[in-house]
């Protein structure tokens, strides 16, 4: 146990005990800078930060985006109502948290107390995982989605799609497939790059050259796929197979190929990632790398609110969570053998039959 103490903080910083109390307690009395110094020097000595005396019985969702509120895909309301079943089970109620509404210096344990939570359940990108680590030393109970840490402290459930990505590629080549692009989202997480580096892998294994033209990043929605598409499509040389990152993205190109004409799989194989059911509902029925978003949630949520709801079981607190579920490739309707002859189809929908050399047939 630290041995640290409020006088201890008071005397190393210059100020009176009663300031570094009030500033621990979030007191509107002591300014921003102030409470930041004091909180930083507590957390530097292993002072343990004051809690609520009474818990609220609310767990918060908040997606950590350096530019703008809460951003929430398909994959997040799957992952949102998986967390949501798994609290309701244990009488827990879930509330979404703007990361833009914390004040400029303040702690995120007076955040997400002024917030009136016990937890947090937490989603980041490339650009804000540094935050996880801050709020996991500041002994905020939560747990991180979708993403991965070695640092001890975070705790996380994900699910890794690194061998089924590089058995989706290897399915493609395994047909005849040479020419192969990937299309992924343009913000860059875990997962994406999971499935970046198994599209790289599989290729350099069977000696095929990644050529950065059949690589996309593009905004993962409806839109960016139909572009994609287009932008893959037109080129000097076609892809013959297409492997889509993102659920969204899947579904845009092939709602583009039946509005271009482009016949799924026999002049373009397609294969693409599901969190749930969306490959049954597209025609052709799409082959993806699957994973189980809502299981995702529920096991996220499930442990962090059990953490809550016993926090005087020394070995549930002293439990960490570093869960990774596997996903798997379910081959499907969309790919087949290559076409004997490429096919191009310009921007705005003109299909261009083209020779196997490259030329116009």
């Amino acid at each position: 146990m630290s041995s640290a103490t409020v006088r201890g903080i008071a005397s190393s910083l210059g100020v009176s005990p009663a300031t570094v109390s009030r500033s621990l307690n979030n007191s509107p009395d002591v300014s921003r800078s102030v409470r930041a110094r004091v909180v930083a020097e507590a957390q530097r000595v292993g002072y343990e930060l004051p809690r609520r005396a009474g818990r609220t019985g609310r767990i918060g969702i908040i997606f950590f985006n350096e530019t703008s509120g809460p951003k929430f895909s398909g994959y997040d309301a799957v992952v949102w109502g998986g967390v949501t079943r798994a609290a309701m089970a244990l009488k827990y109620d879930v509330c979404i948290i703007d990361p833009l509404d914390r004040k400029g210096g303040e702690s995120f344990a007076a955040f997400f107390a002024r917030k009136g939570v016990d937890g947090l359940v937490l989603r980041v990108d490339g650009e804000t995982r540094h935050f996880c680590a801050a709020i996991a030393a500041e002994r905020i109970p939560h747990v991180v989605i979708a993403d991965r840490f070695d640092d001890e402290r975070v705790n996380y459930v994900c699910c890794n799609s690194s061998a089924p990505s590089r058995s989706a590629i290897d399915h493609l080549l395994h047909l005849g497939h040479r020419r192969v692009a990937v299309v992924h989202n343009a913000v860059l997480d875990t997962d994406h790059r999971d499935r970046i580096d198994a599209y790289c892998a599989a290729l350099a294994e069977a000696g095929v050259e990644v050529d950065p033209d059949m690589i996309i990043a593009i905004n993962a929605d409806i839109g960016g796929g139909a572009a994609a598409l287009n932008r893959l499509m037109s080129a000097p040389e076609p892809p013959t197979a297409i492997f889509f990152t993102d659920p969204a993205l899947t579904a845009g190109a092939l709602r583009r190929a039946l509005e271009v004409g482009i016949r799924v799989p026999e002049e373009l194989s397609v294969i693409g990632v599901d969190d749930e059911r969306l490959r049954k509902m597209t025609h052709p029925v799409f082959t993806a790398v699957c994973q189980n978003a809502a299981e995702l949630g529920h096991q996220a949520g499930r442990w962090l609110c059990r953490q809550l709801a016993h926090p005087t079981d020394r070995d549930l607190q002293s439990s960490s969570l570093r869960l990774e579920i596997e996903a798997f490739l379910e081959i499907n309707q969309t790919t087949a053998p290559p076409p004997d002859e490429p096919v191009r189809v310009t921007p705005t929908g003109q299909r261009i039959v083209c020779a196997p050399n490259g030329g116009k047939a």
